[in-house]
């Protein structure tokens, strides 16, 4: 057992370190082509699942012990070293935001959500059309994707203080969390390794900063990771909700997160939860803005459909379309081998792709837990099950912008902080 926990551990550990690489390094730095950096990532993002099923599989996985306090001063020292980085990047941050200046030639991402906020703020429909660009744009952000940045509107702050903040609050929990952890290396390595990563990527690639939200993305996702490893119903609805209607990427995966409460006679939790990501979508969603209007969210998912064109043919200077071959997901193979194809209908065969592989391993995974559910915990199992499923549909989504994919960086890490948390104890029989 303790053997078989090492190699897990090393490998689960390699297996993020790679991820960074690929995100953050190879592909940059000219080390490895569109193909083979893609396909590394996904290898790397699909196979930290399996790994961690591995190292949980035929074992009882038990809630930690109370650490004495005496015994836990190098998590603390750990904790308040990642706390001070982001403190310190904080501050760097403060020049940082005024000097990128936010322009909608540049990314229509922040400009959008000022719009959405400030028509929410004075009373109109954050629904309407967008005109403000010289052209029509549909809006298409659920409301948990620009609602937030209200808050920034407000106060007349920069709506990236937004993004960063949560992303703090969510890695702080983390690392408070991690302080509980068995293992003293873990409980000063994890807060560290939160923040090192967070720097990686800052450091190579700035514009998710500056010109995206995904950091908000991520901290609702780090969440959810953290209240799947509760029993609470109520606190998994809200964070499904928040997660629900910020990007769609969890839907599909939820039939599975409901067939293991039901398989486990966890019916109650399941409920509670479904209730409230209910209440929650039709508070936040569909009273104050969809029944105002039924048909933005059809318009929302058509534009969506005319903005993935739009990048598909949007060229770099090597005549491919400039975020289909970064090296972050499987859209450049479909638009290079299915050249008797036309656009359009590439990205609709793609897009079938995705639906069907997704709901294909999330039923896989669903049979294979039926059979094997006395072998493994279930929480560790919704863990590793959301881990493979989001590592496949980043790798078919048809623009794998690489801030996309920043995201699921960011759930491995919070996976392994709340796998670390358990003892292993082998089954006898």
């Amino acid at each position: 057992m303790p053997h078989k926990q090492k190699i897990s551990n090393g490998l689960l550990i390699s297996l993020i370190v790679l991820e960074n690489l690929f995100l953050y390094v190879f592909f940059k730095n000219d080390i490895l082509s569109t193909g083979k950096n893609a396909i590394g990532l996904f290898i790397s993002s699909f196979l930290f699942g399996f790994v961690l099923i591995y190292k949980f599989y035929n074992s009882i996985a038990l809630e930690p012990v109370k650490i004495p306090a005496n015994k836990n001063l190098v998590s603390y020292v750990a904790i308040l070293a990642a706390v001070g980085g982001m403190v310190a990047l904080g501050v760097q941050y403060s020049s940082f935001f005024p000097k990128a200046t936010i322009l909608h030639s540049t990314s229509d991402i922040i400009p959008c959500i000022q719009i959405a906020c400030r028509r929410l703020l004075s009373g109109q429909y954050p629904y309407k059309v967008i005109t403000d660009f010289g052209y029509d744009q549909t809006p298409n952000y659920f409301p948990m994707h620009w609602m937030p940045y209200s808050i920034a509107e407000a106060l007349h702050i920069d709506y990236r203080w937004v993004s960063y903040g949560a992303w703090c609050i969510a890695a702080t929990w983390l690392c408070i969390r991690s302080s509980r952890i068995p293992s003293a290396g873990f409980r000063a390595m994890i807060p560290l390794f939160v923040f090192a990563s967070f720097y990686v990527m800052q450091s190579n690639d700035i514009s998710i900063l500056e010109i995206t939200v995904e950091l908000l993305i991520s901290s609702y996702y780090m969440m959810l990771i953290v209240s799947l490893n509760q029993p609470s119903g109520i606190f998994q609805g809200i964070i499904i909700s928040f997660c629900m209607l910020s990007r769609f990427s969890i839907v599909l995966w939820l039939q599975l997160y409901s067939f293991i409460l039901v398989a486990t006679n966890n019916r109650k939790q399941l409920y509670t939860a479904v209730i409230t990501a209910v209440i929650m979508v039709v508070a936040l969603y569909v009273i104050p803005f969809w029944s105002k209007d039924w048909g933005i969210l059809m318009r929302g998912f058509k534009y969506y459909d005319q903005g993935t064109y739009a990048e598909w043919v949007h060229l770099n200077r090597f005549g491919q379309p400039l975020h289909l071959f970064r090296g972050t997901g499987f859209a450049y193979y479909f638009y290079t081998r299915f050249a008797n194809l036309d656009i359009m209908a590439r990205i609709k065969l793609l897009q079938r792709t995705q639906l069907i592989s997704s709901l294909l391993i999330t039923t896989f995974m669903g049979v294979w837990f039926w059979y094997k559910k006395e072998k493994i915990d279930h929480k560790i199992f919704m863990l590793s099950s959301f881990k493979i499923y989001l590592a496949l549909f980043l790798f078919l989504i048809q623009v794998p912008y690489g801030y996309l994919m920043c995201v699921g960086n960011f759930v491995s890490i919070a996976i392994f902080c709340e796998q670390a948390r358990y003892r292993l104890v082998a089954k006898t029989s």
